[in-house]
């Protein structure tokens, strides 16, 4: 893991309510790397992440909206934040009562960063 995917983690994850995040390949829809609190399986998040991602951006695209640079998933458990600016998805998960704005905003750093 580099240094800019590692500090990109641990600024997310230090945010009051994320419970994980990680770095996935945008196309391929895999992990490169991540800091998920245990129970939450990497694999199939990164797959989630990944084709909600490119369908998203599909649909954007051919419908005139242009490219995605974010999206927010909510649903009982919490919320699911996906980053993409490139080649590299930033993901976070957060609690439902996770402070939304920030963690987009840290989200949406990581990505620029990422993909620069």
């Amino acid at each position: 893991m580099t240094d800019a995917v590692r500090a990109a983690l641990q600024r997310l994850t230090r945010v009051k309510g994320v419970r994980g995040a990680m770095v996935v390949d945008a196309e391929a829809g895999v992990p490169v790397a991540s800091e998920l609190e245990t129970g939450v399986q990497e694999t199939a998040l990164a797959a989630l992440a990944g084709s909600l991602f490119r369908r998203t951006q599909d649909a954007s695209t051919a419908s005139g909206f242009g490219r995605v640079r974010s999206l927010q998933l909510e649903s009982a458990g919490g919320h699911l934040f996906v980053a993409g600016a490139g080649a590299l998805l930033v993901v976070a998960l957060a609690d439902p009562a996770a402070q939304l704005g920030l963690v987009r905003m840290e989200a949406g750093r990581a990505a620029g960063e990422l993909n620069a």
